[in-house]
């Protein structure tokens, strides 16, 4: 559930950018005690700090930090699965409470987009995928996206795998209908994917909802979609269960108690105390010099115990 998020932090108009290494690791745990501790790790990271964008528009991560509006702005790949990250928000509008906490479904272009970038230089450039033969989904493999494809007697569902969705099958164009076509659409759909996306070939309406960045999807879609329209929907998947009711009536319902068990889990075994680690036996200071794991940064926050319990009450809603 870990990523390696880039940072870039604005105050008084002006950015300063973090490019942590290891110690981004774990986007969630390290952002979950709010703004105060995020700040006061990422002050420690000046000098890792660089003074342009990632190169490659597909960073896995990424967070903007804007104490002066107090903005939030936030992605990950490797976050978890839906209900993960729905209990990870929903720990952030607790812990960092009178801010807004917005998600960037277009990854690294909104953020750049939020410092008054051309967002445009920071997306992929545009290209039509190459997709294998598709036969359907097999049930063995994780769900990654979903298609509907509305038609006369109703609809049908189709599950991408991973490897599949990776290869960005939205950007195919009116083709991805034949395409799927070719295969055995699913008997059921009993989890919550990553990206769904609904089409109506006799109206030429298209919804879309996605957790991972969408990499400029919206703005090149009527190139790669013409004639269609397009709705975008978040990531509210439930707009997409509510269209096909008769194909996908056992997609469950997002519980974030056990995501929030897990949140607060990894922020006791993984934000490191000084008093605990000293209690444990731990060589405190050899693990500052070393820098395990990034583990220097985080221990000159100077987190205290209650400090972390207060967190982890606040992840928890207590």
């Amino acid at each position: 559930m870990g990523s390696r998020p880039n940072h870039a932090v604005i105050r008084d108009g002006s950015q300063t950018l973090y490019f942590p290494g290891d110690a981004g690791d774990g986007l969630d745990y390290l952002l979950a005690p709010g703004p105060d501790v995020a700040l006061r790790w990422l002050a420690r990271l000046a000098g890792q700090a660089g003074d342009r964008w990632p190169a490659d528009p597909r960073c896995p991560a990424g967070v903007l930090i804007d104490p002066d509006r107090r903005v939030l702005l936030l992605f990950a790949t490797a976050l978890g699965d839906y209900a993960y990250r729905a209990a990870v928000l929903d720990a952030f509008a607790r812990t960092w409470s009178g801010w807004q906490i917005h998600w960037a479904y277009d990854g690294l272009a909104d953020l750049v987009d939020y410092t008054g970038a051309e967002p445009a230089e920071a997306r992929p450039q545009l290209e039509t995928p190459r997709l294998p033969r598709y036969d359907g989904h097999d049930p063995e493999l994780p769900l990654a996206a979903l298609v509907t494809v509305a038609g006369e007697h109703g609809c049908r569902a189709y599950g991408l795998r991973p490897d599949l969705a990776a290869e960005q099958p939205f950007r195919a164009g009116p083709g991805l209908v034949d395409w799927l076509a070719g295969g055995e659409p699913l008997e059921w759909c009993d989890e919550i994917p990553s990206a769904g996306l609904h089409l109506d070939p006799a109206t030429r309406f298209a919804g879309l909802w996605s957790i991972l960045p969408l990499h400029g999807l919206r703005e090149q879609w009527p190139v790669l979609w013409p004639g269609w329209t397009l709705d975008f929907w978040g990531d509210a998947y439930p707009r997409q269960v509510a269209l096909c009711p008769d194909a996908l009536d056992e997609v469950p319902r997002v519980q974030v108690e056990p995501g929030l068990r897990e949140l607060a889990r990894r922020l006791v075994d993984r934000w490191p105390v000084r008093s605990a680690l000293a209690e444990a036996g731990l060589d405190v200071d050899r693990l500052h010099v070393q820098d395990v794991g990034g583990m220097r940064a985080m221990l000159d926050v100077g987190l205290t115990a209650d400090e972390l319990a207060r967190t982890v009450d606040a992840v928890m809603g207590r």
